[in-house]
């Protein structure tokens, strides 16, 4: 069927415009609703809430190797504050990698928390992945991979590396990693007195921040053996 301009391709172009605003309003309804209530989630828990914030440090984190990913980069819905002493920070980041056809944005919640006191300051630096193809492509040329030969299975999962290797070894010792292997395996890293965990493209709904939260505590725990416990809120 021929319209109006003789063609039925201003009719397609139309569609596909109309198509477009709704899918960008509705993304902006979500964002703004996601927003709202993580500001909520702040504010009920003594938290301070920034829709954005222009550098890891201006929350008062150090620069970790998610953070130098790709560029466009976005640090958004930060929330900060402290839960028993011990400083948290929850904050969605954006990057993209590429550009034009062949670019790809990943977004992700980032929960860190913080190590100092209660033995966590010694805790060394270390980066904890999922092993993925490239990763592979990488050992080839000398990529560090840290490895346990009695962990065949967790060294085959995961990418494990950091400075001070000997330490790493000693800190991921059996309780550790059996912990891990049993847990939800998030990327972690722990920079500059702060352990970050995240999900490398997924980001957290408002109302999973409390167990996200909980989880970093957790790994924490594992890590230190002196780890607080979030709170939860009292059962109403």
């Amino acid at each position: 069927m021929q319209g109006l301009f003789g063609s039925p391709v201003p009719y397609v172009i139309i569609t596909i415009i109309v198509l477009l605003v709704v899918v960008i309003t509705l993304s902006i309804l979500h964002e703004k609703k996601c927003r709202g209530a993580m500001r909520l989630f702040a504010g009920a828990n003594g938290f301070s809430f920034s829709e954005k914030a222009g550098s890891p440090g201006e929350v008062g984190l150090p620069q970790i190797e998610l953070f130098e990913r790709g560029h466009s980069k976005r640090l958004m819905n930060v929330m900060a504050g402290e839960v028993e002493g011990t400083g948290v920070r929850v904050l969605d980041y954006r990057y993209t990698v590429g550009s034009g056809k062949n670019s790809s944005t990943s977004l992700q919640t980032v929960v860190a928390v913080e190590t100092r006191g209660d033995g966590g300051a010694g805790l060394p630096d270390f980066t904890l992945a999922r092993e993925n193809f490239f990763h592979k492509i990488g050992q080839a040329f000398g990529y560090q991979d840290i490895d346990f030969a009695d962990f065949p299975e967790f060294s085959k999962k995961f990418l494990l590396r950091g400075a001070d290797e000997s330490a790493i070894r000693a800190l991921f010792d059996a309780r550790v990693i059996d912990a891990y292997m049993k847990g939800e395996a998030y990327n972690a890293e722990v920079r500059g007195g702060w352990l970050f965990i995240y999900q490398h493209g997924k980001r957290v709904k408002p109302e999973q921040v409390q167990a996200r939260i909980e989880s970093a505590f957790g790994l924490l725990f594992e890590l230190t053996g002196a780890a607080l416990v979030y709170p939860l809120p009292p059962e109403t």
